[in-house]
């Protein structure tokens, strides 16, 4: 790891423990035992350093996320193990992204608009894989069902006090929409599977 990849990763972790306006540059030049100097001269101010440090942060959940899926027997309960994934970040990433919307909007719409991109890209491939497996029904039209799924699931965490019932948890939502929107694009046998896996991840069961 070279000094330019251990101030990225130092200074990520600074920024999500300890709050993206309050670290300055020179609190991460103390903490990492550089001069302030190297740190200009590395990044040229902190709001570039910013949007590396959180790249480095949002890239490595959705490897996280990668990785559990793995090993997953089809893609509906890699599906149901990235949204078990999501709901345990979701806290730390609606902080995280109102902080940067409310203090670097720039930097915010950047991650924003390439973190759509790879989830755009990670969603295609399930459903394409969905279709291959005879899961999914081939008559759908994916970039359609992406951006149903995308900007509904975003929805619940941006507006969730618009958004969902009283008495009711953003796991509980994200649940219910994800697993419905699933079933409703599914063959028989992708349907079984849903309300299979659903039974595992939703105390409430798929009644409710």
């Amino acid at each position: 790891m070279d000094q330019k990849e251990r101030i990225v990763r130092e200074a990520m972790q600074m920024f999500v423990s300890e709050g993206i306006k309050s670290v300055r540059m020179d609190d991460i030049a103390r903490q990492l035992g550089v001069s302030k100097r190297t740190l200009y001269e590395l990044f040229g101010d902190k709001e570039s350093l910013l949007y590396l440090a959180m790249e480095h942060y949002f890239e490595s959940k959705r490897l996280e996320r990668e990785r559990v899926s793995a090993g997953a027997s089809n893609v509906l309960e890699a599906m149901f193990r990235v949204l078990n994934c999501v709901m345990a970040d979701s806290e730390a990433v609606q902080r995280l992204q109102g902080n940067l919307r409310k203090f670097y909007p720039a930097v915010h719409e950047r991650l924003l608009r390439e973190g759509s991109a790879k989830s755009r890209r990670d969603l295609r491939r399930m459903l394409e894989q969905g279709i291959a497996d005879g899961l999914f029904v081939a008559t759908i039209h994916i970039d359609l069902a992406i951006s149903v799924l995308y900007y509904t699931a975003s929805a619940i965490t941006d507006r969730k006090d618009l958004l969902l019932p009283e008495g009711m948890s953003e796991r509980e939502a994200f649940v219910q929409i994800v697993s419905n929107f699933f079933r409703g694009i599914s063959t028989p046998e992708g349907a079984r599977l849903i309300d299979d896996y659903r039974k595992r991840y939703d105390p409430a069961g798929p009644d409710r």
